[in-house]
């Protein structure tokens, strides 16, 4: 092994020569100790007596437990003392750090009687909880404990409280010794320690007191390395400056010490004087009960009043255990108090301030001796006064510190010593005897000759100085008549407190060097204070200033470096063996049984076990062969047959059946009116029961009215009875959200695509076993063209689910369909394409309905565009409508350029497209159209006995039907008006298809689920608005909302072609024939490219099927993959809400909120606000804010509209206020309800859109049964959702909405839901900043808080929803956050208690008292625990209620009673 290179050390300058001598030889030492020796160390033999002498005796070779245990723990010492004791270092430093910074945070307080009755709570669950053994090794346990324990101490607990609490607490972390120290421990005892007199001894810190202790020096080195015994008190660091004391006495740089006189000004002299009178009076007082107290004068009757009362604070408070004392002596001491305070001469403020001092003295000193164990009933500080103590001389004018540089003994001390020079010549003796008897060691510590560099005096000059510039040494000759001198050293630091070390049994040979020798030892304690173990940072890095002394003084320090390794070794064994102790008792001696193990492998081995359809018996498929055959032989079946093979794809039959039998997946393409939806799935059906094969065939849609229609048109093509559907008598049934019809002989469902990803999530299967997947035979997905976000998931699902099913085929569906790229997608499958069966359509654009109408609007129309461009947007108007008012939404105008039409077009339909706005539904072009087509042209009259208009969504559907109701023709009894969109019953859907009498005509009004997903077999004629709405992730909001926007080319072809089903058709576009050429998309694009990812991603984390690795990786899968920055964004909104941990698991409330389609902050919001039971006002701002705002701000009506929104202000708050609106809008009188909303500029057709929402949200809380409500209560919210035309209101169920009036319940929750959207208010500036990235923010002028100065609400944080960016970045919805909300329901808390400190994120950071922040700390726990036991729909114990009262009475500030 190669040699160390040793430390290369600067050169010292020296003025002398060194001499080489033999190298003593030295114990082996650590390495923090050999790096205090130079490597030009020049060592003297030692004087004295031999430091090792004990090593050379003969080792005994019994055994001895007591050495061995004395090794076993000195091992401890040298394995992990110094690693432990760096890690206590950083720990505290770190808990420094966080104090001062702690005092620059906002406060945060609580109700001290809702914290002690949470403390108290705390207590009793601890107390009834069992003990836990541990479950890691000892060696690694202990080392844990030994950290916690240092620390500990060394942050100002007492040794008594750390072993209790380290004895209780059931493991060894710190955070579980804090948590058990501030529930435990006093206000007093939790108040922030002065830890820097503890982690910084050489920077010592001015004491708050004078000094307690008086440390005894040693006569030599040697003296060391016995045990020493206890100490009377813990010695403190060196002081630091606090502030200037005029009185401070001088340095003076002599050997001898200058006579003194006490002054009366002095006040150390006043202290001693006070502490000996008090002392005194006190012994009188104990000697004699009949002193006489009358005669005594004022400061007499004050000094006895003291030392009564200490005396009495002795036997009460703080008696000593054991102290037997009779009462009547303390009824005594109680009269004879009395009797002093009737004293003429008695003052008592002075008294008291008196005593306080004294008082505060005599506990420190008590606090002290308890450390070292020294409690006993004659331990009182204050009747024992300092035996060698010696008080620093009145001094001169301060004079700057001098160095004596000592040469030779010629020229040392040479006047002053009592010998003079005859002493020189006689040898001293080894050692010396006082006058009191001692015998003292005589040690020759000369300095060498001309010796030019740093002497012990110099450097303890400049550590103090360093330490406290206003500190003065003193030094006092202390030996007789001998030759030999010893000398103390006093220090006096500022503020009074005084530190003195003093030769007793040690001697030197001038005056000279026993004040060079006791400046060493003076010097050494300073840099190495005593202190318990454990307690005191080894200096890092090792001192080295020591090498500048002489040889002679670098030996002196060995030996005392030596010496206090071993004392402190000992101490540290004394400490490594109480932890020992208190580890074993937490220990697990057994290892736990692999029970975990076994039942994770009988978990692997079920899971692995293949599920197989179990197929019946020969007779039993006879049987179900059998059965077929007689339903083919009824009427209704023969009479449906005639009608199906007249369909295109009859002829396809075969042709399907077989290649399902070759291959596993089929893409299928059928054109419009080719009958696949019914046909396909009754194909499969009943080739598999003309066979005897059991089957589960399984069909899913993307629209309830899809999955219910085609159910009961294929129950009936089958011959079953009417209403027949999903009951035993049927084979074909349907499911839908909300609505099950299926029976144990379903054998064909119908499904939406949703409910067939619920099927893939484990335990859906029978039984609770598998998935309900599990049983399908056979899967088809129809409209894949629609390329919902549902329908590419399903995708993704069955191409991971055919390699582990053989037996599984799957049939994908859609009428305009690349089939080639999903065959591609499926390894190249078969595909198919079967015709439809269409007539013609005459396909018209915007500039022929304008020109076929004769229809023009001039520029004061509500359909121009120049009324909306910025320009008008100062001028006031008269009038205003709300189908042309504009909201809240930042909309930018859009760019418009002429349109040139060819020369068949008039001058004025060229204008009046020019001048139309296209953002806008032109309902009186519609009206008019349908006008002309009805009444007016007898060409395009044979296409009015059927017409399907297509709306962009239900507001525009009401809005139309309301139009037509009041129109003289179209409201007769000649017309039947029928609204078709997704939320209708199924009753008046039904109503659609039905064919009216001959001389009757049919308005349907529809979404673009008369599209595709259903067929009106009658339509003759089709207007297309050219507009539908999508849901989109909004980019500048981050969140997605529903936006309308134009069709894709697609769309408006399977549009058109609704009107060529039996004859030929007429169909109008209303968007010019040039944006359908140049502007609109060829296609819709993929739900999965255009929106928020997280509830997919929540989707998959709960399926059953084992996809991918990660999230990235299943949806990486899909035919048309996402961009990996919205999936990252995805999962981080996710683990933001708490929906997924970190490492992608997914969470209770996470279950939850994947069956709710909403943004997953507004799903969070729902649920707090449904467990805090304020569901109804938080149904209607998740709503409001997942659809338009209710307010509106016509053009030229600005300001009216913002005082209107200002009357609904409601606690500063967005949120408050739109649901302040929304209340008051439903209170309205329904005759009324125009008129008030035309009075208060709001949208009625976007509450109603709001109440609807309300009640979808409401639906999806009762299906997912995380609310539970009654059946009839269910039936009234079916009644409402899916009732036709008039919004009907549903009212909350009382036990759901108990606190909606507690707006501090209320804003908890939405603060809980949208965290981390929080903007923090600065205190100085009132700037707002967001937390995640500290950017500044400002109201958006349509908030009730534009114009307002943050700071004047009253709090830190403001909650928002809406964050964009045009020219500042603006915060659209804004309300109040409560702090304590924060705490308890937000983020990552950490609560730093030794800091007085409560983290969320590190993003938001409070002060906290120490009770309230423990009490904080187990609230947020157990109420997090409650939370989840909620999400998990598992009911609360008797604790738990007590808990969430208390949780419930913090958030909503109730006081307790």
């Amino acid at each position: 092994m190669a040699k160390k290179k040793k430390t290369q050390l600067k050169p010292v300058a020296r003025g002398f020569a060194t001499t080489s001598v033999p190298k003593k030889v030295v114990l082996e030492e650590k390495a923090a100790v050999d790096d205090n020796t130079g490597e030009e160390e020049v060592v003297e033999e030692e004087v004295g007596p031999k430091v090792n002498g004990a090593a050379a005796q003969a080792v005994n070779d019994e055994f001895d437990p007591e050495k061995v245990e004395e090794q076993s723990l000195q091992n401890l010492v040298d394995s992990k003392q110094d690693k432990m004791t760096q890690e206590i270092s950083r720990s505290v430093k770190a808990i420094e750090m966080d104090r001062r910074y702690s005092k620059t945070l906002p406060r945060l307080d609580l109700d001290p009687a809702l914290v002690d009755r949470i403390l108290s709570l705390v207590v009793e669950a601890d107390l009834a909880e069992g003990r836990k053994p541990l479950e890691e090794p000892e060696d690694k346990a202990i080392g844990k404990l030994g950290i916690t324990y240092g620390v500990l101490r060394r942050i100002g607990f007492t040794e008594e409280r750390v072993d209790e609490c380290l004895r209780a607490i059931r493991g060894v972390d710190l955070d579980e010794a804090y948590d058990w120290l501030y529930l435990h421990c006093t206000e007093e005892e939790l108040e922030d320690k002065n830890v820097s007199e503890l982690t910084e001894p050489r920077t010592p810190r001015t004491p708050r007191g004078p000094s307690t202790r008086m440390p005894h020096t040693p006569r030599t080195p040697s003296q060391f390395l016995v045990h020493p015994p206890p100490l009377p008190a813990i010695t403190p660091a060196v002081p630091t400056p606090s502030r200037l004391d005029a009185n401070a006495p001088s340095f003076v740089p002599s050997g001898k010490q200058i006579p003194f006189l006490p002054s009366e000004n002095d006040p150390e002299c006043e202290h001693t004087t006070m502490k000996a009178r008090i002392v005194s009076h006190i012994n009188r007082s104990s000697d004699s009960s009949d002193s006489g107290s009358d005669s005594l004068d004022a400061d007499d009757a004050n000094l006895q009043y003291v030392g009564l009362k200490m005396k009495i604070d002795n036997l009460t408070s703080s008696r000593a255990p054991g102290d037997k004392t009779d009462s009547s002596e303390l009824q005594d001491l109680r009269a004879r108090l009395t009797k002093v305070k009737n004293n003429y001469f008695f003052d008592e403020r002075d008294a008291e301030a008196q005593y306080r001092v004294e008082r505060k003295k005599a506990d420190a000193v008590a606090l002290q001796a308890r450390l070292r164990g020294l409690d006993g009933p004659d331990s009182s500080p204050v009747v024992q006064p300092k035996a060698i103590k010696k008080r620093p001389p009145n001094l001169q004018p301060p004079a700057p510190p001098t160095p004596v540089a000592v040469t030779d003994i010629f020229d040392e001390d040479i006047g002053d010593s009592i010998g003079g020079l005859l002493e020189a010549l006689e040898d001293m003796p080894a050692t010396e005897t006082t006058d009191k008897g001692t015998t003292v060691t005589v040690r020759d510590m000369a300095l060498p000759k001309h010796w030019s560099g740093r002497t012990p005096k110099t450097l303890l000059a400049d550590a103090v100085s360093k330490a406290d510039r206003y500190a003065a040494i003193s030094y006092t000759i202390l030996s007789g008549g001998g030759r030999a001198k010893r000398a103390a050293v006093n220090i006096r630091w500022d503020g009074k407190k005084t530190d003195e070390w003093t030769m007793e049994d040690v001697a030197c040979h001038s005056e000279g060097q026993a004040e060079q020798y006791i400046a060493t030892i003076a010097l050494h304690e300073i840099t190495f204070p005593s202190r318990d173990a454990f307690t005191v940072q080894a200096p890092s890095g090792g001192q080295t200033f020591f090498r500048l002394l002489p040889a002679v003084f670098r030996d002196l320090w060995d030996e005392l470096e030596l010496a206090r390794k071993i004392k402190t070794d000992a101490l540290n064994r004394g400490v490594w063996a109480n932890l020992r102790s208190i580890i074993e008792p937490k220990l697990d001696s057994d290892l736990k049984s692999n029970g975990r193990s076994v039942k994770q492998a009988l978990e692997a081995v079920s899971s692995s076990a293949p599920r197989t359809l179990t197929h019946g018996n020969d007779l039993a498929s006879e049987q179900i062969a059998a059965g077929f055959r007689a339903r083919q032989a009824s009427s209704a079946y023969q009479e449906m047959l005639g009608h199906r093979n007249l369909l295109p794809i009859a002829q396809y039959r075969d042709e399907i059946i077989q290649t399902l039998e070759n291959s596993q997946v089929l893409v299928l393409s059928g054109e419009t009116g080719c009958g696949k939806s019914t046909q396909v799935p009754a194909f499969i059906l009943e080739d598999q029961l003309s066979r005897g094969q059991p089957c589960k065939i399984y069909c899913t849609e993307p629209r309830r009215i899809s999955a219910i229609s085609l159910a009961q048109r294929v129950s009936k093509e089958l011959g079953d009875a009417p209403n027949a559907v999903g009951t035993l008598a049927s084979l074909v049934g349907y499911s839908i959200r909300l609505e099950s019809n299926t029976s144990r002989n379903t054998r064909l469902a119908f499904v939406t695509n949703g409910i067939a990803l619920r099927m893939l999530e484990g335990g859906s299967g029978q039984g609770g076993q598998g998935t309900a997947f599990d049983e399908i035979t056979h899967i088809i997905i129809d409209e894949v063209h629609e390329r919902t976000i549902e329908s590419d998931f399903l995708l993704i699902v069955l191409k991971s689910l055919l390699g582990l099913r053989s037996d599984l085929k799957v049939i994908l569906m859609s009428a305009t369909v690349d089939a080639e790229k999903i065959s591609e997608f499926f390894g190249n499958c078969p595909t198919l394409h079967v015709p439809g069966r269409t007539f013609p359509v005459d396909v018209q654009y915007l500039e022929d309905a304008i020109q076929f109408c004769k229809w023009e609007i001039s520029e004061t129309s509500l359909y121009a565009r120049r009324l909306h461009d910025k320009f008008y947007r100062g001028k006031n108007r008269t009038d205003w409508s709300e189908d042309v008012a504009t909201g809240d939404d930042d909309e930018e105008d859009p760019i418009h350029e002429n349109v040139k039409l060819e020369k068949r077009y008039s001058a004025k339909t060229t204008a009046t497209i020019n001048l139309l706005d296209e953002r806008l539904v032109p309902y009186e072009l519609i009206v008019r159209l349908l006008e002309r087509i009805c009444f007016e042209d007898t060409e395009y009259g044979v296409y009015s006995s059927a017409i399907l208009i297509f709306m962009p969504g239900m507001g525009e559907i009401r809005r139309l039907n309301d139009m037509l109701m009041e129109h003289p023709s179209f409201g007769d009894n000649n017309f039947r008006i029928y609204p078709l969109h997704s939320t209708l019953s199924s009753e008046n859907q039904a109503a659609v298809f039905d064919i009216p009498p001959a001389h009757i005509r049919k308005i349907v009004i529809a979404t673009n689920i008369a599209e595709t997903g259903i067929t009106i077999p009658d339509i003759t004629c089709v207007i297309d608005s050219g507009k539908h709405r999508e849901m989109r992730f909004d980019e500048k909001r981050q969140i997605s909302r529903l936006v309308e926007t134009f069709v894709a080319r697609s769309n408006a072809a399977q549009r058109r072609g609704r009107a060529g089903r039996v004859q030929r058709g007429l169909c109008f576009h209303l968007f010019t024939k040039l944006r359908h050429d140049t502007l609109l998309a060829d296609h819709p694009l993929p739900e999965m490219m255009r929106l928020s990812l997280s509830d997919l991603a929540l989707r998959i984390k709960i399926m059953k099927v084992k996809l991918g690795t990660s999230i990235e990786d299943v949806l990486s899968r899909a035919l048309d993959p996402p961009v990996s920055i919205n999936v990252q964004r995805a999962i981080a909104m996710l683990v933001e809400v708490g929906a997924l941990t970190p490492s992608e698991e997914i969470t209770p409330m996470g279950r939850l909120l994947s069956k709710l389609p909403t943004d997953v902050h507004l799903g969070k919001f729902l649920l707090t606000a449904a467990l805090f039971r304020c569901l109804d006002p938080a149904l209607t701002i998740a709503a409001a804010l997942n659809s338009k705002s209710p307010f509106i701000s016509p053009f030229g009506h600005e300001q009216e509209a913002d005082r209107a929104k200002i009357a609904f202000r409601t606690e500063n708050s967005d949120f408050l206020t739109i649901h302040n609106a929304f209340a008051s809008w439903r209170r309205t009188n329904p005759s009324f309800v125009r008129e008030y909303c035309r009075k208060n500029y709001l949208s009625h057709q976007n509450l109603q859109q709001i109440e609807e929402l309300r009640q979808q949200f409401l639906g999806y809380l009762v299906d997912s049964s995380f609310i539970q409500v009654d059946k009839t209560f269910i039936r009234e919210l079916t009644r409402a959702r899916y009732g036709r035309n008039r919004t009907r209101f549903v009212t909350v169920p009382q036990e759901l909405d108990a606190n909606s009036n507690n707006v501090f319940l209320l804003n908890a929750a939405l603060t809980a839901g949208l965290y981390p959207k929080i903007l923090s208010i600065d205190q100085h500036n009132g700037q707002m900043r967001t937390i995640s990235n500290n950017q500044q923010a400002s109201f958006h002028p349509s908030s009730v808080n534009f114009g307002r100065k943050p700071i004047d609400f009253g709090v830190n944080h403001l909650a928002y929803f809406t964050l964009m960016h045009s020219k500042k970045l603006y915060a659209w919805e804004t309300g109040p956050v409560d702090d304590v909300a924060l705490v308890l329901l937000c983020g990552d808390a950490d609560f730093k208690l030794v800091s007085n400190a409560a983290f969320i994120d590190r993003k938001v950071k409070f002060q906290v008292p120490p009770k309230c922040n423990i009490a904080l700390k187990f609230l947020r726990t157990h109420l997090a625990s409650i939370l989840a036991q909620q999400f998990r729909n598992r009911p609360l114990t008797e604790t738990a209620v007590h808990w969430n009262e208390i949780a419930t009475s913090v958030l909503s500030k109730e006081r307790l009673e």
